[in-house]
């Protein structure tokens, strides 16, 4: 005989025509109800679906039926409020309607905090990198111009070499190989001022390196199939552009293909006379598409997002790593491309 097994507020039931056959009641703390009734549903194993079990054992019934929704979950959603008070769960309906609020919101929260998924994490961090090369690059530059009036004879290319000197030297003749120069002589507040701004443009630089190193350690982590074809930072770029890896999942791989270059397609289908369709949107910054010929980027543009879409799809639903096998079929595909006369 079949038995259905399902959970309400009071606890867990197995039912089979309408009847209890045996029960497992909860805790009355809110929270535990809320977790006990999500474990259930997600089909783990709760030592009240145990308990019923082995009582059930005991008593020859084999079938049992816990899938959801099944009869005995609308049994209960009809009947939770008597058996309540038949099973002496509660004292009346006043204090089983207060429960029932309390555990509606501790599943409320519940919930959000399952849909905030650590790709969330990874969008952060990667906007936040954004964000410091836009600004990094015009305080960068400020501090190179306000500085280079008192010593323009200053060359050094590298930005961050740059702000370093200046934190550490000050005045033009501390720098050890200072000859001469035709700036302007500086106050002790001039000094002090730009070397508070290279101290705190240092450190702005710092954080970009430390949320980089965060980047390539949570992307592998979180989607390493993605990770394996594009590379921490892109990938998490591209995740970016679609919002979620959920998102991404669902995507073809035309559409991912084209992810951030949606300016460009509304030009192109608002006036084809003027301009020509993308080929590509973020994806172009992957060396192998940036460096190829040009008349070998939109083939290759196409099969990395091919096999981004079967990436995509195994870091979210599967979480199988198959970053092995999709990279050396993509390079293997990659290579007669190139090898291909156009």
């Amino acid at each position: 005989m079949t038995v259905y097994v399902s959970d309400c507020i009071v606890g867990l039931f197995a039912i089979q025509n309408g009847k209890v056959l045996a029960y497992e009641l909860f805790s009355k703390d809110p929270e535990v109800i809320a977790k006990r009734m999500t474990l259930f549903e997600l089909g783990e194993e709760i030592s009240e679906l145990k308990n019923i079990e082995a009582r059930l054992k005991g008593k020859g019934v084999r079938d049992l039926v816990t899938t959801q929704p099944n009869p005995a979950s609308e049994f209960l959603k009809e009947n939770f409020r008597q058996l309540a008070i038949e099973y002496k769960f509660v004292k009346d309906q006043s204090e089983l309607n207060k429960i029932l609020s309390e555990v509606s919101v501790a599943r409320t929260k519940t919930s959000i905090s399952k849909l905030e998924k650590r790709d969330k994490l990874i969008i952060q961090a990667v906007s936040l990198i954004g964000d410091l090369d836009r600004m990094l690059n015009g305080l960068t530059e400020r501090l190179r111009e306000w500085y280079g009036l008192h010593y323009p004879e200053l060359r050094v290319i590298d930005h961050l070499k740059y702000i370093k000197k200046v934190e550490k030297y000050g005045r033009r003749n501390s720098f050890e190989d200072f000859t001469t120069s035709m700036g302007m002589e500086l106050r002790d507040d001039d000094v002090a001022i730009l070397q508070k701004y290279a101290v705190n443009l240092a450190g702005m630089y710092d954080l970009r390196e430390k949320t980089e190193s965060y980047l390539n350690k949570i992307v592998p982590e979180e989607m390493p199939n993605m990770a394996a074809l594009l590379g921490n930072v892109l990938a998490a770029r591209l995740l970016a552009q679609a919002g979620s890896l959920e998102r991404v999942a669902k995507m073809s791989s035309s559409t991912i293909q084209l992810l951030g270059a949606e300016k460009s397609l509304f030009k192109f289908l608002k006036d084809r006379t003027i301009t020509k369709p993308p080929k590509f949107g973020v994806i172009f910054l992957h060396p192998d598409i940036s460096t190829a010929r040009k008349e070998q980027q939109g083939r290759i543009a196409r099969l990395l997002a091919a096999k981004l879409t079967i990436a995509a799809r195994a870091d979210f639903y599967s979480k199988e790593n198959l970053s092995k096998i999709l990279v050396e079929d993509y390079k293997r595909r990659l290579e007669l491309i190139r090898q291909m006369k156009l």
